[in-house]
């Protein structure tokens, strides 16, 4: 009986001693990994605040930023911009970049160490898309140089922005989120403290 005791017990002691080995090889490969999932997503956010800082330059005739418009009749600059800009602030690269970022730093892995700027730049990125474009189709229903079923392929494109942006706000506004802000860590530290749980360890 002693030695087959002896020997389970340092049969479970080789294994634990393996399965530290093993994970902690992983660890360092998804470290790696995380390292590059915050310059990824500071690289697509980047990207989409490009195509929407210079949507915005053109929709306004900002900075020099030009865009071909058909000739229409006076006063209506702005209306025909606004027709020919529009789809720029609702497409699919600026709707999915700012998503793709705050799933690399929220979800791949759990909250990255600076987490928070990225998704607050998300959101603020998302906002101003949707705002513009907003702007935009309005503006392109002034010119009358947009059929109706153009707005019906457009429009949804706006509730598409409006849904990542709701998204974002969710993500935002989730725990782990407000764990990350200074302000509100006394805040979380009392939800744990009313947790039924906390403080309950074996």
């Amino acid at each position: 009986m002693l030695p087959s005791h002896i020997s389970r017990e340092t049969g479970v002691t080789m294994s634990d001693q393996l399965g530290e080995d093993m994970p902690s090889e992983s660890l360092q490969a998804w470290d790696t990994v995380r390292r590059v999932r915050e310059p990824l997503a500071w690289t697509l956010l980047a990207l989409t605040a490009i195509i929407v800082l210079v949507s915005a330059c053109q929709l306004f005739n900002l900075a020099g930023a030009k865009i071909p418009v058909p000739p229409g009749p006076a006063g209506s600059a702005f209306a025909l911009r606004a027709s020919a800009v529009a789809p720029q602030f609702i497409d699919a690269a600026v709707q999915a970049m700012p998503v793709l970022a705050v799933v690399l730093v929220a979800f791949c892995g759990g909250l990255t160490e600076r987490a928070r700027p990225v998704i607050q730049t998300a959101a603020v990125v998302l906002a101003a898309a949707f705002v513009l474009g907003l702007i935009s189709l309005e503006g392109a229903a002034d010119s009358h140089t947009r059929p109706g079923t153009w707005f019906f392929l457009e429009v949804p494109g706006l509730a598409i922005t409006a849904t990542a942006l709701i998204f974002t706000g969710a993500v935002m506004w989730s725990r782990q989120f407000r764990m990350l802000a200074p302000g509100l860590q006394d805040l979380g530290d009392e939800d744990f403290e009313d947790d039924p749980d906390f403080g309950e360890h074996d």
